[in-house]
């Protein structure tokens, strides 16, 4: 059986989407066209991919969840996380909120600079990153002791059959 443990994000989250897409808007002529529009859908829409935000971290692996449209699971092997870093931008930080990057070999999208796995607003993220760190470490290390295991196991098991085979040879 496999223990899980949930995380909650910020309910800050969904005013900081919100006024991120209203921001990110203002910056042209068309987008500042566009601000209606946006307070209606936006409000729905930040309060949507508020919604969908799940992360969850099991015994092998960190699984994020996020989406409105298109929704994208992803399932990241503990073994695979390289780092995992905390930013914290102005606007962030006006909300009291924190970014959480877990990042993989080759998982950043090249384009973008953006990991998969991008979580802005996690409560308590750096107790949380602290908590997916112990985890894979604790992870490595057992499957460093069960390599060594086998590896004993198996030199002991080539040590028995040499002594059966000498034994059979001396006893002919």
């Amino acid at each position: 059986m496999t223990a899980k443990s949930h995380f909650t994000f910020s309910p800050k989250l969904q005013v900081y989407y919100f006024l991120s897409g209203a921001l990110s808007l203002v910056v042209t002529v068309i987008g500042i066209l566009m601000l209606p529009i946006w307070a209606v859908i936006g409000t729905w829409w930040a309060k949507r991919y508020y919604e969908s935000l799940r992360l969850e971290l099991t015994d092998r692996s960190v699984v994020v969840s996020k989406g409105v449209f298109f929704k994208r699971e992803l399932t990241i092997p503990l073994d695979k996380i390289q780092d995992i870093s905390i930013s914290e931008g102005p606007l962030l930080a006006k909300f009291g909120l924190l970014g959480l990057r877990i990042e993989t070999a080759g998982q950043r999208n090249a384009a973008t600079g953006k990991s998969e796995a991008d979580l802005v607003g996690l409560e308590n993220a750096r107790e949380v990153r602290d908590l997916i760190l112990t985890h894979r470490d604790r992870l490595a290390s057992k499957e460093a002791q069960g390599s060594s295991d086998s590896t004993t196991l198996s030199l002991l098991t080539d040590i028995r059959d040499s002594l059966q085979r000498i034994e059979a040879r001396l006893g002919s």
